[in-house]
């Protein structure tokens, strides 16, 4: 099982993403401040339905926006 797409919208510091991925290892790549983790915060959002960080899901939201969307399609 593998997630086969990360769809986010004002999420954190994403306006929006729309990553295609594929099985076995992905590694994210980039400066610091880039949004490396808040990519994985979005995953971790979407199976367990809460932050690792925060207790409200408003910090979640990107500063600006009015709501945020993760979607992940999975592949088993």
């Amino acid at each position: 099982m593998y997630v086969r797409h990360l769809g986010l919208r004002d999420f954190r510091s994403w306006t929006e993403a729309d990553i295609d991925l594929a099985p076995g290892r992905t590694v994210f790549v980039g400066p610091n401040g880039y949004g490396k983790t808040n990519l994985l915060e979005a995953l971790w959002y979407s199976s367990t339905l809460s932050s690792h960080r925060v207790a409200t899901d408003i910090s979640l939201v990107r500063t600006g926006a009015s709501r945020a969307l993760v979607s992940t399609i999975v592949v088993n």
